[in-house]
């Protein structure tokens, strides 16, 4: 009698034990497939913020040079008689922009200030056009090195990367990706896998670039490009 009661002790015993090794088994599984599921989603946030913080970015540079195409412009037609100086017009426009919108940052009434002013004087003034394209030209020379850096601060990869100046609303538009990989804790028996996510981010609409005619190819990066 008292073997059999040690027997069926310790059958509940390696009984228990088994049940706590499955249940334990089931939350690793449970854990791995949400943690995964997870990741694909914080990749493609991340993904998503560098894309759209690289078209920030190109879109500083942009408006860089095309003031600096203003400014070279107005120093141009200083003998002329007569000159209508583009930079005050953009001056005059900003303080009218932030009075309407007092919410808005520096930058964003400064941006919205040029388009404005370009909009009407590049048609009405051919040698403006002329130094804008330059700044143009200058930007987009600049702008693969300005986007490289901040991809590479958001560990996104460079290769098949690309920038679009501009896009079909006038918009830079940069693509790229993180890679996704993932995980089995040990647990060989789960497939594995892996992928590039990509996300593209857009900058504001740049207006002034519809009466310009400028255009530039995509630029996608290799995979032998440097960062």
């Amino acid at each position: 009698m008292r073997q059999l009661i040690v027997l069926l002790r310790n059958e509940r015993g390696n009984m228990t034990i088994l049940v706590l090794t499955v249940f334990f088994f089931m939350l690793l599984v449970i854990f791995t497939v949400l943690f995964n599921f997870s990741s694909v989603f914080v990749d493609k946030e991340m993904a998503a913020n560098s894309a759209e913080l690289a078209s920030l970015a190109a879109t500083d540079v942009i408006y860089d040079e095309v003031e600096e195409a203003i400014h070279s412009y107005d120093h141009s037609i200083v003998n002329w008689i007569d000159p209508v100086y583009i930079w005050p017009l953009v001056e005059e426009e900003m303080k009218s922009i932030e009075a309407a919108n007092p919410d808005w940052s520096s930058s964003e009434v400064q941006f919205e200030a040029i388009d404005r002013v370009l909009l009407f004087a590049i048609p009405v003034y051919p040698d403006l056009l002329t130094h804008v394209v330059v700044g143009l030209d200058q930007a987009s020379s600049e702008i693969p090195g300005v986007v490289t850096d901040i991809l590479a601060s958001n560990k996104s990869t460079l290769s098949g990367s690309s920038i679009k100046l501009f896009n079909g609303e006038d918009r830079i538009e940069v693509r790229t990706s993180v890679r996704y990989e993932s995980k089995t804790f040990g647990m060989d028996f789960m497939p594995k896998h892996a992928e590039q996510i990509y996300q593209t981010g857009k900058s504001r609409t740049i207006g002034f670039v519809k009466v310009t005619g400028w255009k530039q190819l995509p630029h996608v990066f290799s995979e032998g490009e440097d960062w």
